[in-house]
């Protein structure tokens, strides 16, 4: 023969989930999906997992037609081959307690005189896996992943804060400017005082002059007082912020990668923005203008992207 047996059954479990050699067993394929070992990296290509079943021993003509037309001779020579190779193998099996079969594995005897095999995992049976082979792969921790995970605590912080400090604001700063009138108002009443202590209160003129300085000046003080009180209690009417409520799809140090991100969710029909922050370029879903509109778009967007965040600013 030009080829061994074994290279023929070989041949077979490319193409074929069951090969039997007659007489001796069938050597049954599964095939499985590629996979990837998180803890060690590494990624495995889809495979074929043989096994071998010593009840398959009745031939299915499948090995024998095989050896006929590769070696073109009849089917009775190519059993005949069979044989002798099925006969040497079992011969060596009890002999040596282990046969190794080349490219498809080792068989070994145990106590009870069954037969054990072990596949040959250097070959690789599932056609699947042609141009594949294994590779580690260790995790990537990007920066701006990083960055981004420290902002969102920061700016949960800051929210906190600054929501304290407006609503100080807006009790404090009123209270400030009246007690700087009222400061102010009692300096300018000091002052009177002042020149009433300095003039000589034998002199009628004098005195008369000094109620007429008195009175004219609280006429003039009172108006002062309640235009500045005007002026400083609208401020807390200012202190009201409008927000906008952005969904964040993802965030890039790059311009480029966002830019890239923006084009396809506008492609996907989402109002896409880019808002930048220094070097931290962040991409939108949408905008809105209440945080209730926001949370109910997000959980929607969250069955697509469970990393989608709300950034409000």
């Amino acid at each position: 023969m030009v080829k061994t047996i074994e290279h023929y059954i070989s041949q077979l479990l490319y193409t074929h989930d069951c090969v039997i050699v007659m007489g001796f067993g069938g050597f049954v394929g599964s095939n499985t999906t590629s996979k990837l070992n998180r803890k060690t990296g590494l990624l495995s290509p889809p495979n074929k997992s043989i096994l071998f079943n010593t009840q398959l021993v009745e031939n299915d003509g499948l090995l024998i037609n095989h050896i006929a037309q590769s070696e073109e001779i009849s089917q009775e020579k190519a059993k005949e081959e069979l044989l002798k190779f099925v006969e040497i193998s079992k011969t060596n099996l009890t002999k040596y307690k282990s046969l190794r079969i080349k490219n498809i594995g080792l068989f070994t005897l145990n106590s009870d005189n069954k037969i054990i095999f072990n596949q040959d995992i250097n070959i690789n049976y599932n056609l699947n896996s042609f141009g594949f082979q294994g590779s580690v792969h260790n995790r990537i921790e990007r920066e701006n992943e990083i960055i981004e995970e420290s902002l969102k605590i920061i700016r949960k912080k800051s929210n906190f804060s600054t929501k304290r400090l407006m609503k100080a604001a807006a009790i404090l700063i009123p209270l400030i400017g009246i007690s700087l009138i009222s400061i102010t108002q009692q300096q300018e009443i000091n002052n009177i005082y002042k020149q009433i202590a300095n003039l000589n209160p034998f002199t009628a003129n004098n005195t008369k002059h000094i109620k007429v300085d008195v009175e004219t000046k609280a006429i003039e003080e009172t108006p002062e007082l309640k235009t500045d009180i005007t002026k400083v209690i609208p401020e807390r009417e200012k202190v009201v912020l409008k927000q906008t409520h952005y969904i964040i799809a993802g965030a890039f140090g790059v311009e480029a990668n966002a830019i890239k991100l923006k084009n396809k969710l506008n492609r996907w029909s989402y109002n896409s923005k880019i808002i930048s922050n220094k070097k931290i370029m962040r991409v939108s879903y949408d905008n809105f203008s209440t945080k209730e509109q926001a949370l109910s778009s997000l959980m929607k967007i969250r069955k697509e992207n469970p990393a989608a965040w709300i950034l409000s600013i």
